[in-house]
């Protein structure tokens, strides 16, 4: 009988938790006072449209770039959704190289007023039924394939993303150090989800501890090579725009990025620290009376092909996210002694290396923990993974 209580207790303490953690970000958020920004616009809505007519056209090839037309259109629209739905609008659209955002009959665009829409001007296309799209398969898809697990961890993702917007950055902006804030919800972050997935087990507790050691090993790389290489975030495409909206406030904008290596290495981290976990403790399961060091050779020799793959994961990561870069960097032809140190790259090798450091140590550590603690002592009895 008892037995059955600990689970049905764990799912209340669980729901009481959540709650709780709820109602303290809507406070500490609600508490949070900062200046806007200078060049925050006031006065101005937004609203989306379909485009039932075009009243004028000047769309033409670039002359320097002929499969991009640029010019400008006059639109008539149909507003949909919000309080102005059905109501019809004129709107000017600029089509220009970097937003190019030429319309047709039909297209569904974002627009702009600043007098309740008697005239507007275009500003994007609406992107929201193809991102809510995307985001229904992706949630499908996790349900239908993990079913309980999948609703686990889609709110073990929630519970992170939450976090992140609504606990770290609150927590810097009101002075915490980037990365001190990213440490803690990542230990958060880290419990919430291996709890949810795993339960309260020993699996989960040698990943959590194996995946915060690691998880912080990658942000410590990350401030060292960055110190020693005198990177931080002011030396990002965004540090101007950063300052400027820090301004009043106790923002400290230069550990971002390292608080930004915190975040990016946790995902492969703890699928890294949870994979070799679960191997060894299968291990032993199945074969009772495997030393503590035949389990630590064999989590060792699973964990030489994971850790292929997720190093290529997180190293392609970043280097999709800088193609543009690279892009650019190929075309100049820049010498190498003038590449190898320029700002941006550098950037993007920490981050890169740095989280693969992690990924790569997470393997001896989670083999060592789950070879050394998932044992028993009782021989030819197959171990309990339910207790600690």
């Amino acid at each position: 009988m008892l037995s059955k209580l600990k689970p049905h207790r764990a799912k209340i303490a669980g729901a009481i938790l959540t709650v709780l953690y709820a109602l303290f970000l809507i406070v500490f958020n609600r508490t949070l006072e900062y200046p806007r920004p200078g060049d925050a616009l006031e006065g101005i809505e937004y609203a989306t449209g379909r485009v039932i007519k075009i009243e004028n056209d000047t769309l033409a090839p670039d002359p320097a770039f002929p499969y991009i037309e640029i010019g400008r259109q006059s639109l008539t629209l149909k507003l949909e959704g919000g309080k102005y739905a059905g109501k019809t609008v004129t709107a000017l659209n600029f089509v220009e190289r970097g937003m190019n955002t030429s319309a047709k009959i039909g297209t569904r665009m974002v627009l702009s007023s600043y007098d309740g829409f008697f005239s507007a001007l275009v500003i994007d296309y609406n992107r929201e039924p193809v991102v809510y799209a995307l985001l229904a398969i992706f949630l499908g898809m996790i349900i239908w394939f993990g079913r309980a697990k999948g609703l686990k961890s889609i709110f073990a993702l929630g519970f992170t993303l939450v976090s992140i917007i609504f606990f770290f950055i609150p927590m810097t902006v009101r002075g915490v150090n980037a990365i001190v804030a990213a440490t803690i919800v990542v230990i958060m972050s880290t419990a919430v989800s291996l709890l949810c997935l795993n339960g309260w087990s020993r699996k989960s507790l040698i990943s959590g501890v194996s995946c915060a050691l690691c998880t912080f090993a990658a942000g410590l790389t990350a401030f060292i090579a960055g110190t020693a290489a005198h990177i931080n975030t002011l030396n990002t495409a965004e540090a101007e725009l950063l300052l400027f909206v820090s301004q009043g406030t106790k923002l400290q904008i230069h550990h971002l990025l390292f608080a930004g290596i915190l975040f990016a290495a946790l995902g492969a981290v703890m699928d890294t620290a949870v994979s070799i976990t679960s191997a060894v403790a299968e291990l032993k399961e199945v074969n009772p009376k495997m030393t503590p060091k035949e389990l630590f050779r064999s989590g060792m020799n699973i964990g030489r092909d994971v850790m292929g793959t997720m190093t290529d994961t997180l190293i392609l990561a970043f280097t999709g996210s800088g193609i543009n870069l690279f892009v650019m960097f190929y075309m100049y032809r820049y010498q190498y002694t003038y590449l190898i140190n320029m700002q941006a790259l550098v950037v993007e090798f920490i981050q890169g290396l740095s989280g693969s450091i992690a990924v790569i140590l997470s393997i001896p550590v989670s083999a060592l923990l789950a070879s050394r603690f998932i044992t028993d002592e009782k021989n030819g009895k197959k171990p309990d993974f339910t207790q600690i």
